[in-house]
């Protein structure tokens, strides 16, 4: 049943699947598959689990097609009120924890990431209004910021709602594909990922030039006060994790070990940054000790590694650097940030690096011959 030719070709939002005929192996066939908008890591684990029954012969291939299907039609591991929730609290926690922003700014955060939520998911549903959620949610971001400029560091707020959105996991995954010579599918998605980080700034700039046309003499930044006590990061930090493997998709079991892997990554660039100063140094040591745990967390309880790693690759963020110097091009006309695509780069590579040597560290000889997903 399962003796076919085939090639598969994973490109953004699409996968091009290629069956040659059985009869005529100079005839084939070729699908496309359109790819849904977001992560469910919950539903990833389960299918990734059923295939490796299926290559370990624990399931025959009838019993392994019925338990896909039924995973397929189990409704999404996150719901749009954990949508709702998650957007929110990643823009508090993000803005205090990441960003070094004032109580003000979380909270205008977490209001600016409820409403990136709504609009995230009318994209869902309404399939028409999916190509520009994007730019317009950005472009409303942008705005509010600007109206709260008194109140608020108008650069501090409009990332952090739209962390999650942030083109650093695509890049991260186009190098690591190119790493690997699938230079077609690594390609596209740093094209892609480039192209991204740009139309986020776009947006940015679009929104922050409409209310500076009306009132031109506000301050650049905005007010930007003390940020808050890092002991806070106690607390905030965990909320921040679940928070981003709620929008991913995860399942309540996968939380405790996401924590834990964003945490070594956090704590490697929050400590070891007060000495190493170079952020390609600092990606790679962190990726290097997250990529540690994601393995030996598969050697230990037979977790797939992407379901940790998705997390802790998301805030080392190398997209946030990319849409900070396009929007400083857009909104300044800084020709200095018009090297931001190289940036995004060198922090991708900082992490691919990381990311490839743990696994020589942990699987010196190779993986075990399974169908686990990393990145």
């Amino acid at each position: 049943m399962l003796d076919m030719n085939a090639t598969f070709s994973i490109v953004p939002d699409l996968v091009i699947v290629s069956l040659a005929h059985p009869d005529n192996p100079g005839r084939s066939e070729t699908l496309t598959v359109k790819s849904g908008l977001t992560f469910d890591i919950g539903k990833l684990v389960r299918v990734t689990k059923t295939m490796n029954a299926l290559y370990g012969g624990e399931l025959n291939a009838r019993s392994c097609l019925a338990t896909l299907q039924e995973i397929a039609e189990l409704p999404p591991t996150c719901g749009s009120w954990g949508l709702c929730f998650a957007f929110s609290s990643i823009g508090f926690t993000a803005t205090t924890s990441m960003f070094e922003g004032t109580w003000i700014d979380a909270t205008m955060a977490a209001a600016l990431g409820l409403l990136v939520s709504l609009l995230f998911i009318a994209s869902l549903k309404f399939h028409a209004y999916g190509p520009v959620f994007e730019i317009s949610a950005c472009i409303l971001v942008g705005l509010a910021g600007r109206i709260f400029h008194s109140y608020t560091c108008y650069i501090k707020v409009a990332l952090s709602p739209i962390l999650i959105l942030l083109p650093g996991y695509g890049m991260t995954m186009a190098v690591m594909e190119i790493s690997a010579h699938q230079v077609t599918t690594g390609s596209i998605r740093l094209i892609y990922a480039i192209i991204y980080a740009f139309m986020l700034a776009y947006g940015l700039q679009i929104g922050s030039s409409a209310y500076i046309a009306i009132n031109p003499d506000i301050a650049d930044d905005g007010y930007c006060g003390a940020p808050v006590s890092p002991w806070f990061y106690l607390l905030l930090f965990p909320i921040m994790s679940v928070s981003i493997g709620i929008a991913y998709g995860s399942a309540r079991r996968q939380w405790a070990s996401q924590t834990c892997c964003a945490a070594i990554g956090f704590c490697v660039l929050y400590f070891l940054g007060r000495i190493v100063t170079d952020p390609q140094i600092l990606s790679t040591i962190a990726a290097f000790a997250m990529g540690l745990y994601a393995n030996l967390a598969l050697k230990i309880t037979g977790e797939p590694p992407l379901a940790p790693l998705c997390v802790g690759i998301t805030l080392l963020v190398p997209g946030s650097i990319g849409v900070k110097d396009a929007f400083a091009l857009l909104d300044k006309g800084d020709t200095s940030q018009a090297m931001y695509p190289i940036q995004m780069l060198r922090i991708a590579l900082g992490l691919s690096v990381g990311l490839f040597a743990s696994n020589m560290i942990v699987y010196p000889t190779g993986k075990i011959r399974s169908l686990y997903i990393s990145l």
